[in-house]
Order: structure tokens, then C-alpha cells, then sequence
């Protein structure tokens, strides 16, 4: 595939998922430049799939801010995220714009790790695999994190208004 095609193909979903770990519009977009940057210069093995080769550096990236600027609070949304996000988020979200923007300001509030794994698994709906071969982590650890961070979000909503199931099919 040449790197247009897959940055045309990946550029959205990598900057969505950094503008949903950043909060910070400008901040989303040099992150993301620069890991098509590693993406580019970059050695692809075809150890994992090019999605997950992809969003492993995405992350590191957010992570490598996070340490660079010692920033690990979380910062509400602002409102020209819902003016800019269009094309990977959910159609009843798009509907319901009152409740998309408190589900927002609700995983704001989560801590890193369960707000990574809602991402990944809610909002992107990847896989369980997927999930655990981006961060690193064993399924049960992924489960794990992602029921905490569910039963967090429905605290912080007071109820389970959004239909996140915690059921165990919901790990396959």
C-alpha cells in the first residue's frame, strides 16, 4: 500500500483517537503528523496488522507527551470537537448530540487506562484481540479494565443511560 493510501485510509480514526486521549485540538494534529512521520520512516515487520502497527505508535505518542509535558490530568472536551468529529463516531451519536456530549465530558474524567480501553473497544470497536495486541495487555486484563471502566462511566453518568452492557459476551 503506498503511504497515501494509508494515511488517507487511517489519518481520521488516529487523529480522533489522540484528540479523545489529549482534549486539545492542536495538540491531536502535530501528534498525529508526527506519527505518520514514524509511520513513514518506520521499519513495518508485518508482525501485526498495519491498524495496529499504526495506533501502537499513535499511542506511544500520546504517551510520550504526556511524559515530555508532564501531563496526566485530563481536560474537559471543548465544543469545536463536536463541530469536527463526523466520520467514526457511532450514528445513534450523531442523533443524540446532548447525550454524546455528556458521555464526552463523562470519559474525560476516567483515568487513562479506562479511558484508552472505552476507545478502543466502545467507540472504535475493535476487537478484544486488537485491543490487547495495541496496549500489551492479556484479554483478561483488557476485560478487566474495560468492566471498571464502564461501571466508572455508568457512576459518573448515574446509570447505565447509554447502554454499555457488561455483559462477558461482550469480551469474544
Amino acid at each position: 500500500m503506498e503511504f497515501d493510501e494509508l494515511y488517507e485510509q487511517y489519518f481520521q480514526r488516529i487523529y480522533q483517537f489522540i484528540y479523545y486521549m489529549v482534549s486539545d485540538s492542536s495538540l491531536a494534529e502535530d501528534l498525529t503528523q508526527e506519527t505518520f512521520l514514524r509511520v513513514y520512516k518506520g521499519q513495518f515487520r508485518n508482525e501485526a496488522a498495519l491498524g495496529t502497527y499504526i495506533r501502537k505508535i499513535a499511542r506511544n505518542m500520546v504517551y510520550d507527551s504526556y511524559r515530555k509535558k508532564a501531563l496526566i490530568k485530563w481536560l474537559p472536551f471543548q465544543k469545536s470537537h463536536e463541530e469536527r468529529e463526523t466520520h467514526y463516531v457511532p450514528h445513534e451519536w450523531i442523533i443524540q448530540s446532548e447525550d454524546r456530549r455528556l458521555l464526552y465530558e463523562a470519559i474525560q474524567l476516567l483515568k487513562p487506562a479506562y479511558r484508552e480501553v472505552v476507545i478502543y473497544r466502545k467507540i472504535e470497536e475493535l476487537t478484544l484481540a486488537e485491543t490487547c495486541e495495541i496496549l500489551g495487555w492479556s484479554t483478561v486484563k483488557v476485560a478487566n479494565t474495560q468492566r471498571n471502566a464502564l461501571k466508572a462511566l455508568e457512576k459518573i453518568l448515574g446509570g447505565d443511560e447509554f447502554g454499555f452492557e457488561q455483559s462477558t459476551k461482550e469480551t469474544q
